[in-house]
């Protein structure tokens, strides 16, 4: 009896204890200190939601949760979770957004760190996700009128990404160590900007400090204008991505796929001291494959040559904030047997004979020939005005090989700084080049065609520095519809060129950055230079003296007072009424 009694009173505790277990268990009292444990693993400092309901005994409804993990904000308006016998996680409807308000000002700034990520928040990402049996996202907003669905069962992925004026969709397999992906016929657009291809595949791998992609796509085309001004397409195309981050540094590497060009461009980023480093290493190769590693339509001149020979390139580009006015650029390029089998229309070649040249934004057509008697020889250039207008445009001309380089580094700082092409840096013979053989758009496709064409000139002399400097002084713009230094000498003084003073020709130097501005150049009383010059002509009257071409005691005596305008440029009644200056 008293055994039995014993056995009673164990079963009713046993029971009594069961009961407010499953009340506990039910009532989820429990939840706030396993999803504390959650969130501290994961780093996410704060997760809030309006109810919960256990729905079996193995899952779990949750409504309106607010989860952030700065500067990232989540919410959700339903989340069920089921553990058991897998893991299934539903989304109905979410909102995720970015507070840039939390960001701190550095990471806010114009700076390659700004665009580099860690690898643990993927890692994070992609070990949770390979845990999962069965994810759904219905529907989960990024940015206003783009959303994105995502379905995962067992290694199986889909994904939809849909916005106004893109539709995106792709499926692919996933482990905790990479997976693969694929993306259909696909076309992305904004702004007047498009990406399109006709399918693309890849993989990816990622390990404890390295994430690499691969992939290849069919039917690229792509349009910007800031890149070009037509539609570039690749028939094949693809890359290989790697970026490896760790405490010290983060580092990308590229190299591309199916394309005739073998390359590698490495960039490292030391965010601690802000140090930035860029390399291209290029190892020999034909010539052609130069070319041809550029998208169709990228190149207009470039397009037609067939060049013959190989060279090799490495390009090394150091940037320091600690001297944020200075890029350290080092260029070593290796051409071997250089040729040139055929270049039809308009070439480099073409410029060693008479052309018809039409300047931009005009309707008429020069011709630069011994023929038209306003064409000067190189001859017949009088030296001392050669000089000081070269000077005030290119003052190492004769000396350098197209290029130079601290111009050619400030305009990529000043570039990078307003995520323009505000300056370019342009020699005589890169200016020669714009307006002979290209356009005058400010393009990134425009501007490494000119710099192509600027070093092939220049290395192989396609043409010397004496008919460079010819075919510049006959017509480059000196004024409102006034081209070459014949027409610029009757326009400001009623002269011929060999009559004009070296006041005068230091003046026409001085407008050439400017030219149709030059009424603000001017005293408005007495139709002569205006004083504010005078820095400007000690400068170029130091270099002539310096040239051998003025004696060093007449210095004082070259003022800008001495230089008054007599020809048809001098209108006083269209001349401004404000004090002139620099513009």
């Amino acid at each position: 009896m008293r055994h039995s009694l014993k056995t009673l009173l164990l079963l009713s505790s046993l029971v009594l204890l069961l009961s407010l277990g499953v009340v506990w268990l039910t009532r989820l009292s429990w939840l706030p200190f396993l999803l504390r444990t959650v969130l501290q693993k994961h780093g996410i400092a704060y997760l809030r939601y309006e109810s919960v309901i256990w729905n079996s005994p193995t899952s779990i409804l949750f409504h309106k949760i607010i989860l952030k993990k700065e500067p990232w904000h989540v919410q959700v308006d339903s989340l069920w979770v089921t553990l058991w016998p897998a893991t299934v996680v539903k989304i109905a409807q979410g909102h995720l957004h970015k507070d840039t308000s939390t960001i701190s000002p550095i990471s806010q700034g114009k700076n390659i760190h700004s665009y580099l990520i860690s690898l643990s928040p993927i890692q994070i990402i992609l070990h949770e996700l390979a845990q999962v049996d069965t994810l759904l996202i219905k529907k989960l907003a990024i940015e206003e009128n783009l959303f994105v669905s995502f379905y995962k069962k067992g290694a199986f992925w889909v994904v939809s990404v849909e916005g106004d004026s893109l539709k995106i969709m792709g499926q692919g397999h996933l482990h905790e160590g990479g997976g693969s992906f694929s993306f259909p016929c696909t076309s992305v657009s904004q702004g007047g900007a498009y990406l399109r291809w006709d399918s693309l595949a890849g993989t990816f791998t990622l390990s404890e400090n390295a994430l690499t992609v691969t992939f290849s796509g069919w039917g690229w085309e792509a349009f910007h204008k800031r890149i070009a001004r037509r539609p570039l397409r690749y028939r094949q195309a693809g890359l290989t991505l790697t970026y490896r981050a760790s405490a010290e540094s983060t580092a990308i590497s590229l190299s591309p796929r199916d394309i005739p060009l073998q390359a590698e461009a490495h960039l490292r980023s030391y965010p601690r001291t802000g140090k930035v480093l860029l390399q291209l290493l290029i190892p020999e190769q034909p010539h052609a494959a130069f070319i041809q590693a550029f998208p169709e339509g990228f190149f207009t001149c470039l397009s037609r040559a067939q060049l013959g020979g190989s060279s090799s390139l490495a390009l090394e580009l150091t940037y320091d904030p600690a001297l944020p006015e200075t890029l350290a650029l080092q260029v070593k390029w290796q051409p071997h047997n250089f040729g040139i089998i055929t270049w039809p229309g308009l070439s480099p070649l073409s410029l060693r004979e008479p052309l018809y040249y039409t300047p931009y934004g005009s309707t008429r057509r020069l011709w630069l020939s011994p023929e038209n008697p306003d064409y000067l020889t190189f001859a017949q250039i009088t030296p001392y005005v050669l000089h000081a207008v070269l000077h005030s445009e290119d003052g190492i001309f004769f000396y350098h090989n197209g290029f130079q380089k601290e111009h050619f580094i400030k305009a990529i700082l000043e570039n990078w700084r307003c995520r323009c092409f505000r300056r370019g840096a342009g020699t005589i013979t890169m200016q020669l080049v714009r307006n002979l053989l290209l356009t005058r758009e400010k393009t990134l496709a425009r501007k490494v065609e000119e710099i192509l064409l600027t070093a092939i000139i220049e290395r192989f002399r396609l043409l010397s520095k004496e008919r460079i400097a010819e075919l510049y002084f006959n017509m480059v713009e000196w004024g409102p519809e006034v081209y070459g230094l014949t027409e610029a000498s009757r326009f400001y003084f009623s002269k011929e060129p060999h009559e004009l003073t070296i006041p005068e020709a230091i003046f026409l130097g001085v407008l050439l950055p400017a030219p149709k501005a030059y009424k603000y150049f001017l005293n408005r009383e007495t139709g002569c230079a205006a004083s504010s010059l005078a820095p400007h002509f000690r400068k170029i009257a130091h270099f002539l003296v310096w040239q051998n071409y003025l004696p060093s005691d007449t210095l004082e005596a070259l003022s800008p007072e001495r230089v008054c305008l007599r020809g048809p440029a001098w209108r006083p009644d269209t001349l401004p009424s404000f004090p002139p200056e620099l513009p």
